[in-house]
């Protein structure tokens, strides 16, 4: 019985530290605004694409048809070693669209995480100073460019954007969902965490930033052998070491939408892939994101625990509630914010299967390894 109270009340705890972190999250979220100045800028949009011939062509056409004029952007397309036809159908694309030029690449220096080289080398070539990264999965909204233009003031250096898991024809209903609101709770934490100055997340499927913004924080310095993270560590970086103002673009107009991860398994490599770079966050972000680590693996053990002694089910119910009714307390607001409503009747059933995956997936990304683009990489390239 002393066992049961003191796991109880150590639980207590664990959901109290759990529950703050919402709130602050929560208190974030209700910071974000929108922006409605334009402000006339120009861009270089860079889509690093590895074997991508299933998608690119859609990918660039989308890109390429703004609201705004031609002479306002280009677009650096930069092929990383592929194999299929990628080069051939961006070079296609190309002919009928001055403004998209390819650059290929035919070998990664060692030591350095292929998607940053790749990313690196549509920097260097680019011509403007607000630079936009998009990936070759994803299709963009005609007024993506125009709306990233009225957020960008002249203190603001990151402009980050939600991107979304479009449905895919012939998936399993409830697959698909629950990878959407799972996949749109990492846009909403990262709205969130920006909007309480604390930034923890990003997705280079819909990230703009100023060149002065990435050479005041040394570019990806030290996260450069970083397999992953070429969107939150710079994030990271210049919050953490320049004056740049970060924004983050409500508006329905930016958002980006991808394709889901078609099977399990590459659900698991996709999160471990996500996993193995939060070790590479500072000590603030990973106190934070280790709070709710530990909050999730008391939740499994005591489940685990309640086979061998039930009475430890009630601690398990009562930590489950807590963070299925935390979960809902940042997506109700959440899918309001960026138009998807229609996602949480998943918030229940992504918050039991988001358990194990979570658990899983970070302790095999930090100490293990993971598959991303036909490759197999553990956290570093080094």
């Amino acid at each position: 019985m002393h066992l049961i109270l003191i796991i109880s009340f150590l639980c207590a705890i664990l959901s109290i530290i759990y529950f703050s972190v919402i709130i602050f999250l929560c208190n974030g979220l209700c910071r974000i605004s929108r922006s409605s100045t334009p402000h006339h800028l120009r861009f270089s949009i860079v889509i690093a694409a590895r074997n991508e011939e299933r998608v690119i062509e859609k990918c660039l056409l989308s890109v390429l048809s703004q609201t705004i004029g031609p002479e306002r952007f280009e677009v650096i397309l930069v092929n990383d070693r592929s194999t299929d036809a990628t080069a051939a159908i961006a070079a296609s694309v190309a002919k009928s669209h001055s403004n998209l030029s390819v650059v290929t690449i035919t070998e990664t220096p060692q030591g350095v995480s292929p998607k940053k080289h790749a990313v690196i080398q549509g920097i260097l070539r680019a011509k403007e100073e607000i630079i936009v990264f998009t990936d070759a999965d994803c299709i963009v909204q005609p007024a993506w460019l125009e709306t990233i233009d009225r957020y960008f003031d002249e203190n603001t250096g990151i402009v980050q954007g939600i991107t979304a898991y479009a449905e895919t024809p012939g998936m399993n209903k409830l697959f698909w969902g629950i990878q959407a609101i799972d996949f749109l709770s990492h846009g909403v934490v990262s709205a969130a965490a920006i909007g309480a100055n604390l930034p923890l997340n990003s997705n280079a499927n819909n990230f703009a930033f100023r060149k002065k913004a990435f050479d005041a924080a040394s570019g990806y310095g030290s996260d450069s052998a970083v397999v992953s993270g070429d969107d939150d560590l710079l994030l990271q970086r210049v919050w953490r070491s320049t004056g740049w103002r970060i924004r983050y673009m409500t508006d329905a107009d930016g958002k980006v939408n991808t394709r889901p991860t078609e099977t399990i398994t590459g659900v698991f490599e996709q999160r471990k892939r996500w996993g193995s770079k939060t070790v590479h966050y500072n000590r603030m972000q990973v106190g934070l994101l280790s709070s709710v680590f530990v909050f999730y693996l008391a939740i499994a053990l005591l489940f685990f625990a309640g086979f061998f002694k039930p009475a430890f089910f009630a601690p398990f119910i009562a930590m489950f509630l807590v963070k299925v009714f935390g979960e809902a307390m940042l997506l109700v607001p959440g899918t309001r914010m960026f138009g998807e409503m229609g996602l949480r009747k998943y918030i229940v059933p992504a918050s039991l299967i988001q358990l194990p995956v979570v658990i899983f997936s970070v302790v095999i990304g930090v100490f293990g390894k993971f598959v991303w683009k036909e490759q197999k990489f553990g956290r570093t390239s080094k």
